[in-house]
Formats: C-alpha cells, sequence, structure tokens
C-alpha cells in the first residue's frame, strides 16, 4: 500500500496539526505587501464560516522524499468576505499546492474558484466535499472519502494482479506495450474526473505526464506487495523484470525534473529494489540505464536512508551536480543524526503514545511490552482501509499460526480515523482480541514520525517490525505475519545499540 500519501491516518493527521498552524500564521491580510507578486488566485466559497479553520495551504515537497509537504509559496490569505476565503499566491512555475488535505496542479496566473464544506469532524472522523467551479486545475489527491475514478481503475487492475498465476501471464500483463494503454487510460480518467481541464496540446500533455507519473508509482507499490507475498520464485522473477521494464520505459522518456510526480515515480522503484534486500551498490547498478540525474536521485536516497558507507558519504555533495539535489544534500549533511544506523529501542515519544484496545481502554505504546510474556513482539501497522493490510490479514486468519506462539506476540496495530471500523476488521478476520490495538488522532502522526526517524519507516501499509519485549528493534522490515514462523527468532545476530534511542523497558515485577 502507498507510504501515508493515500489514506494513511498519521499523514493527515501531522497534516491538520502542521495546516492549522500554516493557517493562522497566514490567515490575514498582508496589505503592506505588493499586489502584483500574486500573480494566482483561489477562491474558496463556503457553506459555514465554521469551515475556515479546516482550509490551509501547504505545497508538495519537490523532491517526494518526506516530509510530503513544505511551507507554501509567498501567498496572502483573505477572509474579511462572508462565507469566503481569498487566496493570492506568488508562484513562477507549475506548482502541486495543497488545500484542506488534498493535493492539485496549478499553473501561474491561473484562477480556480472551488466550493467546500466540512461534512463531519470529530476526534476519529472527518470528511469534507469539494467541487471545482472553474480554474484549469487536477487533483492527485482528494480526502474526505473521495474516489476518484483514477483510483477505482487502480485497484481494478491490483485485483487483476493478484490473481495471474503464471510468469508468462505476469509478463504479458505488465508489458511496455500494456502499460501504454493503462497510461492512456488514466489521461482519460483524470479528463473525466476534471471536466474543468482544457483539452489544449500544453494541458493535454501535462495531464498525461502526471498520470502516467502517478501511475507508475502507485502501481509499482501495488507490485511491490505481490513480491512480498507471492512464495513462487518464477513470479518472483517475473514481477522484478516488469519493475526493470517500467524503470527502462521511464527512463527513455521526457521527465520533467521539477515535478514532484517524477521523483514520485523513481522513489516507489527504489523503494521496490530496497525491498529486495539489496546493497547500496546493487541498487546503484540497477539505475545504471538511467540519465546522470535519475542515478544522483537514487544516490541521494541511499544518502537519505543511512544506506551508504563512511566512504560513499564522503563525496556525495561533489557527486551531486542537480541543484536540488546538491542543496537537499547539503542541509541534511549538517543534521548530526543523518546516516546513523536507525537501531535501538523505542524511545519516550513512541512509549506514551496513546493507544485503545477492543473494549475502548486507554493506554500506552509501552505497555505493549510490558504485558507481553512471550520474548518477540511482531508489530503489524495497518488499517482498515487498508486491502492490502486486509488481504494479509485473510491469508493468516486461515491458520491462526502465532496466536498460541511460546515465543512471538502478533499485534494488530490499526491506524484509523473511525474507532468503529477496525472492531468489524478485528471480528471479520477472527482476529485475537487480546492482540488488537487502535490509534486514533494525534498519536498516529507522533509514531509516524518517531518510527520513521528511528526505524527507517516509509509510511507504508502494512509494515511489520520485530520487537524484542525489552524494547529493542530485531527487525525493521520483518516477514508478514502469515509468512513468520516461530523458528524465524531462532540464531538472530546481535543487536546493535543506536545511542539516540531510547532505553530497554524494565523488566516486569515478577507475578505473585
Amino acid at each position: 500500500m502507498l507510504p501515508d500519501f493515500y489514506k494513511t491516518l498519521s499523514i493527515l493527521s501531522y497534516l491538520f496539526i502542521w495546516c492549522v498552524s500554516c493557517y493562522s500564521q497566514n490567515a490575514e491580510v498582508l496589505s503592506d505587501e505588493k499586489p502584483e507578486i500574486y500573480n494566482t488566485t483561489i477562491v474558496i466559497n463556503l457553506k459555514k464560516n465554521a469551515d475556515r479553520k479546516y482550509l490551509s495551504l501547504g505545497q508538495h515537497n519537490p523532491l517526494f522524499f518526506n516530509p510530503r509537504y513544505v511551507p507554501p509559496p509567498l501567498n496572502t490569505i483573505d477572509t474579511t468576505t462572508n462565507l469566503k476565503t481569498e487566496i493570492k499566491v506568488a508562484i513562477d512555475k507549475p506548482v502541486y499546492l495543497s488545500l484542506d488535505f488534498s493535493f492539485f496542479y496549478i499553473e501561474p496566473g491561473d484562477s480556480l474558484n472551488m466550493d467546500f464544506e466540512t461534512l463531519l469532524h470529530t476526534k476519529t472522523v472527518y470528511k469534507d466535499t469539494l467541487h471545482i467551479n472553474h480554474g484549469n486545475v487536477f487533483f492527485t489527491h482528494r480526502n474526505g472519502g473521495h474516489r476518484s475514478l483514477f483510483d477505482k481503475y487502480l485497484d481494478n487492475i491490483y485485483g487483476s494482479l493478484k490473481n495471474i498465476e503464471t510468469a508468462d501471464r505476469m509478463a504479458e500483463f505488465l508489458s511496455t506495450e500494456s502499460l501504454m494503454n493503462m497510461t492512456d487510460s488514466c489521461t482519460v480518467l483524470i479528463y473525466k474526473d476534471h471536466p474543468n481541464l482544457k483539452h489544449d496540446s500544453s494541458t493535454f500533455g501535462t495531464v498525461k505526464k502526471s498520470g502516467a507519473d502517478r501511475f507508475s508509482r502507485e502501481l509499482i507499490y501495488r507490485i511491490k506487495h505481490l513480491y512480498i507475498n507471492t512464495k513462487d520464485e518464477s513470479l518472483k522473477n517475473a514481477i522484478e523484470k516488469s519493475v526493470l521494464n517500467i524503470l527502462e520505459y521511464s527512463c527513455v522518456q521526457e521527465n520533467a525534473y521539477d515535478d514532484p510526480m517524477t521523483w514520485g515515480k523513481y522513489e516507489a522503484i527504489y523503494h521496490f529494489f530496497k525491498e529486495m534486500d539489496l546493497d547500496a551498490q546493487s541498487i546503484i547498478e540497477k539505475f545504471n540505464g538511467c540519465n546522470d540525474t535519475v542515478k544522483q536521485y537514487a544516490i541521494l536516497s541511499l544518502f537519505n536512508d543511512g544506506m551508504l558507507s563512511v566512504e560513499e558519504k564522503s563525496g556525495i555533495i561533489d557527486r551531486l551536480t542537480y541543484p536540488a539535489f546538491k542543496e537537499y544534500a547539503i542541509k541534511a549533511n549538517q543534521n548530526p543524526n543523518k546516516g546513523i544506523e536507525k537501531s535501538g529501542y523505542i524511545n519516550n515519544a513512541i512509549r506514551s503514545a496513546r493507544l485503545f484496545d477492543v473494549n475502548d481502554k486507554e493506554l500506552v505504546f509501552e505497555e505493549l511490552f510490558k504485558t507481553t510474556d512471550q520474548p518477540y513482539l511482531l508489530l503489524d501497522f495497518s488499517g482498515s482501509w487498508c486491502k492490502p493490510c486486509l488481504e494479509e490479514m485473510s491469508v493468516y486468519a486461515k491458520t491462526g499460526h502465532l496466536d498460541n506462539s511460546k515465543k512471538v506476540r502478533p499485534i494488530w496495530l490499526f491506524f484509523e480515523n473511525d474507532k468503529t471500523k477496525w472492531l468489524n476488521i478485528v471480528e471479520k478476520y477472527n482476529l485475537k482480541k487480546e492482540n488488537c490495538f487502535v490509534v486514533v488522532g494525534e498519536p498516529g502522526p507522533i509514531l509516524q514520525k518517531e518510527f520513521a526517524l528511528l526505524f527507517g519507516w516509509e509510511g507504508e501499509f502494512p509494515h511489520y517490525f520485530l520487537f524484542a519485549k525489552d524494547g529493542g528493534i530485531i527487525n525493521k522490515r520483518a516477514k508478514p505475519l502469515s509468512m513468520f514462523e516461530e523458528n524465524d527468532v531462532s540464531n538472530l545476530p546481535p543487536r546493535e545499540n543506536n545511542k539516540k534511542s531510547g532505553s530497554s523497558i524494565p523488566p516486569p515485577p515478577p507475578k505473585q
């Protein structure tokens, strides 16, 4: 499943906190600014003035790294008119901006007019509705429960992929010709989702390029899930070849390096190779057929993930010639924690994160370890909204082979925006209730941030972590629960301590 970008509550909650802060800093008429510098206008019509607090302006990270959201371009926000918010932005090239929790593409000089209404907002549930009246813009992500035709098309393709049983059929389904036909279909669907879009050659080219890159990115993450969960070596080889085919095809196309969707596609390919447990040099070799700028993106990603050796890191800034990469590396290199081995113990922020059990009893994350008798905990980061998560649960449910394990306690940690839905999933798949917990609200982004910093979590769902009961990380990318066996914890290598992390969790007092 995609990392946090499309559905994960952890990202949405993070955005809500950040966006409210961002809005409070900008929600005023900046009369002392020169009005002519604000060349792009966004008018939002509200059903009720109270909905203004759920609106804010941000921008997609141009390099598609975390954080996904960066501060917006220079702007002014006028809220003096009843039931209307007018935002003026200064941009000199096309950008992907965020409003509320949704991303959209907009060009300099455009004028966007849209209706917005918050349908429901509680501590655990958020929904909104949005309608474009005019503006040559299109959304790459919509929040509030909206499912675009583009999204549904991807779901159908993933359903077809899951039913493929032979390597030859997989190769045929993911051939270059087939992929070209699928991306053409995506262009058509984006236009159907956005009837306001112009049909001139420039707009059509932009829509086609963005749609193709988005499609490739999301398809590769779905392919990665298939790769992880198949035991058929011929199918795994066919899947790997299909990703190499997508990479080869992408590298001969004209890439827009200032477009985040371009790097989102290569990010997905890079993460697929990481999933194969390749070392840094082997990953770099996979990109040998690409131009130098794309190769540099792979190197920068390895640097960002702390996968380069001391020798490889020493000259990285000189090797990066693309200005945005060099600027990022210089800033990142000033971070004393960059590149450290991401291992150790859960820290205080993780320990104190609030969870709820199936009886709606509140507890903190640390209690999962203190109440576990087994020497190991296998955590499944999942959600009721995540189709790959549910598929994995359905496979596990056929055996429940870890339910009574003496060595490993399986734990399902649901990241949700609605407490009710996850309980239905627990019942549906007959998961052991004492091993099921839910994260709602602010703890979601806290856990996402801390697990990313300490243990390299990229925000994708499902994800599996193996811990010792003292809070020490054993495996940052463990096998899915359905494939994990008790013997997998035998003969584990020694753990390395990370001085930046927390300390071990004291053992529980002896039972009386």
